[in-house]
């Protein structure tokens, strides 16, 4: 115990020494270790700032980084989109120019077929205007008894067909040329012609003279007698001049008739009227084609004329000279039949259509 506190006493002592002999030692250490201490805090500073600097900068550069990354990935999702757009839009003009091909191959194939199932399309349309010619020719003589008219038609019938140049025509042709011929036989009159003169004799009815003497005549009657009388060239001739006027003084008629009364004023003007009726009706019976109406009109016409008016007047002979050229035309001749040509285009067509019907199936 003792030894040990001895020990202890002396390093007590050793150490109370040691700090005593080395104290300026200590405070140059102290300094040392504050400077560098500072030291180490402003580089420990610059070192944070440098790091700070770096990691901004390095945040900036990876949000550069990003933001280039996200503009790539956009543009290529808008690249990829307008590619799929152009695949898509390449793929729909694809169908639509294989759908308009397959349009115009089916287009072609129709035009070939239609080309070649009605290779005589043209001659079927001049068959057609052929056959509504002759109906119409028919249906103009039948109906209207119009002879110009159906030759007219008849002819432009036959030049369709022969437009046609079809073999197999020339039976129809021929019959239709017979149809022609037998309407060229028929008489054919001026209707127009007829027409008009009967205008014309209706409108000089109030100059016809009545049966009894008018002035008119008598005036005419003493300037020819007065002529006969003055044209005495001697002496030898004047006895059978007196004679003559002397019997001139005296009329003698004789009359296998009874004598009929003088017709009053408005029995002359009914009679004029009834004339004039009669000659219209004769007019009417001529375009409508009634020759025995148009007949009997102008004979009963005649007859009142050679019963009430003068026959020796110039006017009157005129009139009858007139009715009597009338009565010689017969407007309603006995018309050929043609219905043989209509009906032997019908059966053309009809075994036109028949021979064409196997063919269209076979092509279908």
């Amino acid at each position: 115990m003792t030894e040990k506190n001895h020990s202890t006493d002396t390093d007590n002592k050793n150490a109370e020494k040691k700090p005593a002999e080395k104290k300026p030692a200590v405070k140059h250490v102290k300094r040392a270790s504050s400077s560098q201490a500072g030291i180490y805090i402003t580089v420990f500073f610059v070192v944070l700032a440098t790091m700070g600097g770096f990691y901004l900068l390095w945040e900036n550069q990876q949000q550069t980084v990003i933001k280039a990354q996200l503009a790539t990935q956009t543009f290529e999702q808008q690249i990829e989109t307008l590619q799929k757009q152009q695949r898509d839009f390449s793929v729909k003009n694809a169908e639509q120019i294989q759908e308009i091909t397959t349009q115009q191959e089916n287009l072609r194939a129709n035009l070939t077929n239609l080309v070649r199932d009605n290779q005589h399309l043209r001659n079927d349309w001049l068959m057609a205007e052929a056959e509504y010619l002759i109906q119409v020719a028919n249906h103009r003589l039948l109906l209207e008894k119009d002879v110009n008219t159906a030759i007219v038609a008849l002819k432009a019938a036959d030049a369709r067909l022969a437009e046609v140049a079809d073999p197999g025509l020339l039976q129809l042709r021929k019959i239709l040329a017979r149809d022609l011929q037998s309407l060229n036989n028929v008489s054919r009159i001026d209707l127009a012609g007829l027409s008009v003169t009967l205008s014309a004799m209706s409108n000089n009815i109030p100059n016809l003279p009545l049966r009894t003497p008018d002035p008119k005549t008598h005036k005419q009657n003493q300037a020819k007698n007065s002529a006969a009388s003055s044209s005495v060239n001697n002496l030898k001739e004047l006895p059978a001049a007196i004679w003559k006027d002397i019997k001139n003084l005296i009329v003698i008629r004789n009359h296998q008739k009874p004598l009929e009364p003088l017709l009053a004023p408005e029995q002359h003007y009914f009679l004029l009227q009834n004339l004039a009726l009669m000659i219209e009706q004769a007019r009417l019976a001529l375009l409508n084609g009634h020759n025995t109406i148009f007949q009997e009109r102008l004979k009963t016409t005649e007859n009142w004329i050679n019963l009430y008016f003068d026959t020796d007047h110039n006017v009157t002979r005129n009139m009858l000279a007139n009715l009597g050229e009338l009565q010689k035309f017969d407007i309603d001749p006995p018309l050929p039949d043609i219905s043989s040509t209509f009906s032997a285009v019908k059966k053309y067509r009809t075994q036109g259509q028949k021979n064409s019907t196997p063919d269209a199936k076979v092509n279908k």
